[in-house]
């Protein structure tokens, strides 16, 4: 029981990481780095382990992911590899920027699902062997249009921080221009028949 709760903490822990990182936005990499491990350093000691501890349990919850997913044959044997040494190479600090790509990559595709007038189910069965651009044409939507949406919750984010005070305006456009290269890859990428 004990391992269970240290895995979901340690999971939370990853996921606070990321959250905690808009506090971070306008340090240099020291102090955001510094800020990371004082914060990894007390949901260590909140859970009464080491950070090392901590950072081992992660690693085995995500290296655990990555097995099921290639037995299942969700993904390749090559794919594997590379996510284990990915895992085996990282550490909670350093993966926040993949935590953040992932949550990010993930809202697109629900906006572009949004956009298609499809639900979760849906998406996933007409997505294997074809892209999101080719689900749009077969709307008669265009690419622009679908990334378009992808795209639009983010900005609707960034705007709100721009206007908070949060972060300034070249920052919230350097955010777009990335938001908007992330959609085309994914709008444009054909998904794998299953």
């Amino acid at each position: 029981m004990r391992f269970n709760r240290m895995a979901v903490g340690a999971l939370a822990v990853t996921a606070t990481l990321a959250i905690g990182a808009g506090a971070a936005v306008a340090a240099s990499p020291e102090e955001r780095a510094a800020r990371c491990d004082a914060r990894l350093a007390k949901a260590a000691d909140k859970r009464g382990v080491t950070v090392e501890q901590l950072q081992a349990t992660v690693e085995a919850r995500l290296l655990a992911r990555i097995a099921a997913a290639e037995q299942a044959g969700r993904i390749s044997k090559e794919r594997a590899a590379k996510l284990r040494e990915r895992v085996e190479a990282a550490n909670l600090c350093g993966a926040r920027k993949h935590v953040v790509a992932r949550f990010a990559s993930r809202g697109m595709v629900r906006a572009a699902a949004a956009y298609l007038g499809l639900d979760r189910a849906e998406l996933r069965a007409q997505l294997p062997g074809t892209s999101l651009v080719a689900l749009a044409a077969k709307q008669g939507k265009s690419e622009a249009a679908l990334e378009a949406a992808m795209v639009a919750p983010a900005k609707e984010r960034l705007a709100k921080a721009v206007a908070g005070g949060k972060i300034t305006q070249a920052r919230a456009d350097a955010a777009a221009e990335r938001l908007a290269k992330v959609a085309d890859r994914l709008a444009n990428r054909v998904v794998p028949a299953k």
